[in-house]
């Protein structure tokens, strides 16, 4: 027997809103002077987690971009990219975009795979 996962679409959409929500709220409110391991920590595990959840859906486009925010996440909070304003823009950047995706998800859209792609390699450019 298969489960229909499209009847969990619109709580998993609600989940990933809400972690852009206190992500974008951590970000905005990092004080560049003073690095706060906790409140990096609760940034990463959003992504982290809205990474997992949207591949066990196959929203591939969305768990990939995720993947690579992750990334940049774990370096800043292991101290191997600076806390810095440039970085911290370009993490409000993509969870705005995040954020658009989901939405377009939510109301049924189709995502753009190219321009998922060309934001992607914005932000792998912080990361090398």
């Amino acid at each position: 027997m298969s489960v229909d996962m499209t009847q969990f679409h619109a709580e998993l959409f609600e989940e990933c809103l809400g972690y852009l929500d206190t992500m974008k709220t951590d970000l905005e409110s990092i004080d560049l002077n003073a690095f706060d391991a906790d409140k990096m920590n609760t940034i990463s595990r959003g992504a982290h987690t809205i990474k997992g959840d949207c591949a066990m859906f196959e929203f591939t486009t969305v768990s990939d971009y995720a993947k690579i925010m992750e990334v940049l996440l774990g370096q800043m909070r292991d101290k191997h990219k600076e806390t810095n304003a440039v970085n911290i823009a370009a993490m409000l950047d993509s969870v705005a975009y995040v954020r658009t995706m989901i939405t377009t998800l939510q109301n049924k859209g189709t995502l753009d795979d190219a321009a998922a792609a060309a934001h992607s390699a914005k932000l792998q450019e912080i990361i090398v």
